[in-house]
Formats: structure tokens, sequence, C-alpha cells
């Protein structure tokens, strides 16, 4: 609250506000959670209790859809747990209005962690636009507000029916949709030399343990190699890690390479992290995961 937010934040960010295991985000009047372990499992009535009584919401519902409850024993749930909840909650950030598909959207719905972001995005994104991995629309929407046009681009049929609707929300009539194997559809512009002004890559985790980082590294570098031969010359690459195990310093040296082997010269313009009410513990590494830099392709 400190922060002035209001119409949507991350409320309760597990270890950085010292409640391990708990995430609470705020959709306008409706608040979902995820209980990650067994000791907060076992307290969420009192959990709901609590928030009924201090922020009166309109609905109280549960996504904890996520494996790591089964290393506790818990089965993955996604539930009402109190009043009603629409399929699609209506918020609005960085002035323009969104629908948050809190039952079946990634995580508890959307990415609270970017808002700034995709507001700091809007000074990179004039002429043609290529929003990678676009999920429901938050950087498409505030690039479209100065953008000439805007391809948003995932995998996910129900992802871009929600960019469409949001589009159609606030009146944008300069957002087209793709769907595809990001991967797939930017070595096929790079075949067409089909080239954009702005690029911007926000991937979901390509590694989700220490385990797997070399390949997630290959990866990264693989996707931002080929975007950057995508970029036209005097444009920017927007490109985001969301995972903690590639480290901010990891990151970089991944991006140094990626530039060297696309024959371009790079410059990092901006590099900037996860919103403010998704704090991080300097004690705990995981908590500070969000990477994102704005790099000019010439």
């Amino acid at each position: 609250m400190k922060l002035g937010y209001k119409n949507c934040y991350r409320m309760v960010f597990a270890e950085a506000d010292n409640l391990p295991a708990l995430i609470i985000d705020k959709y306008g009047e409706i608040l979902v959670i995820q209980c990650l372990s067994l000791g907060i499992d076992l307290r969420k009535k009192m959990i709901c209790d609590c928030l009924i009584r201090l922020f009166n919401p309109k609905g109280i519902y549960e996504r904890s859809d996520v494996s790591v409850r089964k290393k506790e024993g818990l089965q993955e749930i996604k539930q009402l747990l109190y009043g009603e909840v629409p399929d699609y909650c209506k918020i609005n950030e960085n002035g323009i209005d969104m629908l948050v598909d809190v039952k079946n959207g990634q995580k508890t719905g959307y990415f609270l962690d970017q808002k700034e972001n995709r507001f700091a995005i809007r000074k990179y994104c004039k002429g043609e636009v290529l929003d990678c991995f676009c999920n429901s629309g938050g950087f498409s929407l505030n690039a479209a507000t100065v953008a000439d046009s805007v391809t948003a681009c995932d995998i996910s049929e129900l992802a871009l029916k929600n960019v469409r609707d949001n589009a159609a929300l606030n009146g944008f009539k300069n957002i087209t949709t793709l769907c595809g194997d990001v991967f797939q559809v930017l070595r096929d512009f790079k075949k067409r030399n089909v080239k954009f002004d702005t690029v911007i890559l926000d991937p979901p985790a390509f590694c989700k343990t220490a385990d797997e980082i070399r390949d997630a590294y290959r990866g990264y570098k693989d996707i931002n190699l080929t975007a950057m031969k995508t970029v036209k010359s005097g444009g920017f690459l927007i490109t985001c890690s969301c995972s903690h195990y590639m480290s901010s310093n990891m990151f970089e040296k991944m991006l140094m390479e990626a530039s060297r082997e696309s024959g371009r010269t790079v410059r990092s313009v901006e590099v900037k992290t996860q919103a403010p009410d998704h704090p991080a513990l300097l004690c705990a590494d995981e908590t500070q995961y969000l990477k994102f830099y704005v790099l000019q392709i010439i």
C-alpha cells in the first residue's frame, strides 16, 4: 500500500514478506492466492479469514496448481475459496484496461512483476513492434499506445484470444496476433529478411532447477541471437529472463556472446528488474529473479 498501488499488485511475496510459500495477488476486488507448502496450506482458512476481515474482497480464488506442492505431499489444486470470482477480472494497469484470466492464465493469472517495465517500453516502441511470448498482451498493449503496428506472438491460442479481447477493450486497432512457436517464428522472419523496429522477448523460465541451466543458456542465446538479427538498424531488442537460476551476470554474458555472433553492434540502453511490490531479500538470491534489458541494435 505504501508503494501507491491500488488496483492490481502483489500483496504478499513469500519469503520477501516473511511469509514463505505464500503468494497473494490483488486483481481489482478479487484476490488470488498460492499455497506452496504444507505449513501454509494448513493455515489456508485462517489466511482467508484475515483477508476477508481486512480487505473485504468480492472473492478469493486459489491457484495452487503448481508442481512444487508435490514435494510436500500436496495435490495441485484450483478452487474458489470465498465469494464469487468471474472467469476474467478487469484491472487497470498503466492506464490500460486488462481482462485477467485468474482461473486458467499463467501463475495467478497475470505477471504483475513487469508492470513498470511494460510502461517503460513505450519510449522504445515506435514503428513496427514484435512481441514474442506475449501471453495476455501486457507488453503488446503498452507498445500499441505509441507503435504503428504490433504483432503479438504466442504458442497459446487462448492467450492470443485474451490479447484480442484486451485490444478491443481499449480500442486498439494496431495489434495483430500470430500463433506459433516463437523460436520457429523468429527463424522464419530471419529467413525471409523481415525486420522490426523493436522486438520484445519475455519468455517463460527456461530453467526451473539448477540442472537445467546449461540447456536454458543455449535456449536464451539461440532466441536472443535470432532476435538481434531481426531488428532494424537503430532499433531495439527488449529481452527478459524470469529464472533466478539464470543470474544477472550469466544473462549478461549470454547477451554479450549473442551480440558478437550476430555481427551487429549492440548497446545496452536500460537495465531494470521486477516491480517494487516484488521486493528482493539481499540474503535470498532466488527473490532477485527478473532481468530486463533494453538493447539498441546498430
